[in-house]
């Protein structure tokens, strides 16, 4: 009977819904989703993630078709709109797609290295301009206006 009940439980469990350019578990407050011209839908960790994608930086499978839409979630929680639509905070100090480690101080003698990844600096979306601005004023970044991208 317990091995009945433990199959039960793993059939309950939810795997994490990853990028299909970086492979990273997609956070509900930035998910993104591209769709391309021949119908096709990729999610996306990040509006970031998903401007690369659409501009050809990979897609896990099937690349080479142009992208039609960029559907973004609202940071603040109030659903998706356009990528085109939106408010966009570049270079904040919330990093969603990225694990923080504890840093390395210099009395611990190990180099730092430099190192490039697509999310960063992050990119997050916001329905309004208020909330935008706001966020901005919390946690750094510059603000773009619908359309600047």
């Amino acid at each position: 009977m317990t091995l009945a009940a433990a199959l039960a439980l793993a059939g309950c469990v939810r795997r994490p819904e990853l990028c299909e350019l970086c492979r990273r578990e997609i956070h509900p407050e930035v998910r993104t989703v591209v769709e391309f011209a021949d119908g096709r839908r990729v999610a996306a960790c990040c509006p970031r993630c998903a401007l690369h994608v659409a501009k050809g930086g990979g897609v896990a499978e099937g690349g080479g078709t142009a992208a039609r839409t960029i559907q973004v979630t609202d940071y603040a929680g109030s659903g998706t709109l356009p990528l085109d639509a939106a408010w966009l905070v570049d270079g904040s100090d919330e990093t969603p797609c990225l694990r923080h480690h504890e840093p390395v101080t210099a009395g611990e003698g190990a180099p730092l290295h430099t190192c490039y990844d697509r999310c960063m600096p992050s990119l997050i979306a916001f329905r309004d301009a208020a909330t935008a601005r706001a966020f901005v004023a919390e946690h750094g970044g510059t603000l773009q206006p619908p359309g600047s991208r």
